[in-house]
């Protein structure tokens, strides 16, 4: 039997729907091999195939018994199906708008994974009572998400524009601009001085060895994630989340900064 949810509304626990209910006993029933099997079945029209929501259960689960193996083989199956039901970032054909548009279906897949991965990190740690509406319908819960993405990068974009563009030349201003260029301390543009690069290079060598070999792989084109399963991505090759690497970028990146800082006033 489902372990039953905590989440209050009005003073009632929140409820399954009857038929995930009934999934998940019926999933309970079978061996763990058994469902890792199902687990892989795609099509939603396949009679083997578990509902997102008895997915997110198993997950779940895990925390009990911290089976780290079956934990992340749900994982892979569960971030695939948030990826499926995101905006494409991919906007075929060239102009502003559509660059625009690109930008902000990029920010809001990243906002979605980012806070659905941690809240299955809070919720591995203990229990996240804000999963517990995505066990009672995962894609209604995904789409609230997905909404709060789109308004916190229409948001962004709004604050772009009121700071920084000229209202007569519609240019970005060059101290914005300036700015901008230097939060990344390994842009292809500061590279072609070599004084800089040397200094650069000292940097990245006193970094933490996690953060050192995300700059590295940044250095050498490599991004940090992507959808498509064959292109080679920071996150495949430190076996790491998303989150995880783009923190450790962050890290580094103010790290570095500080060093090139310290050595200008030296």
């Amino acid at each position: 039997m489902a372990v039953p949810l905590r989440k209050l509304k009005d003073g009632v626990l929140y409820q399954r729907r009857l038929l995930v209910e009934n999934a998940i006993d019926d999933l309970m029933k079978v061996s763990r091999s058994d469902q890792a099997d199902r687990c892989k079945i795609a099509d939603p029209s396949d009679p083997g195939y578990i509902p997102s929501e008895c997915l997110l259960h198993l997950i779940r689960g895990c925390r009990s018994d911290n089976s780290d193996h079956f934990f992340a083989m749900i994982f892979r199956t569960l971030r695939r199906r948030v990826l499926t039901r995101l905006p494409n970032p991919a906007i075929k054909g060239g102009g502003e708008g559509k660059s625009l548009v690109s930008q902000r279906n990029i920010a809001i897949n990243e906002y979605v994974v980012d806070r659905f991965q941690a809240m299955l990190v809070q919720d591995r740690a203990g229990y996240d009572e804000r999963l517990d509406y995505y066990e009672v319908n995962f894609d209604a819960a995904l789409a609230t998400l997905r909404l709060d993405g789109r308004k916190k990068a229409l948001r962004e974009e709004k604050r772009s524009e009121s700071i920084g563009y000229d209202d007569e030349t519609s240019e970005l201003n060059a101290e914005v601009e300036k700015a901008a260029a230097a939060q990344n301390p390994v842009s292809e543009s500061k590279l072609d001085d070599p004084v800089y690069r040397s200094r650069l290079y000292a940097a990245i060598e006193s970094l933490p060895d996690n953060q050192r070999r995300v700059i590295e792989l940044l250095l050498r084109g490599i991004q940090i994630d992507s959808q498509e399963p064959n292109i080679p991505t920071i996150v495949r090759f430190l076996g790491c989340t998303e989150k995880t690497a783009r923190n450790r970028r962050d890290r580094a990146y103010a790290a570095i900064r500080k060093a090139l800082e310290t050595e200008e006033d030296a």
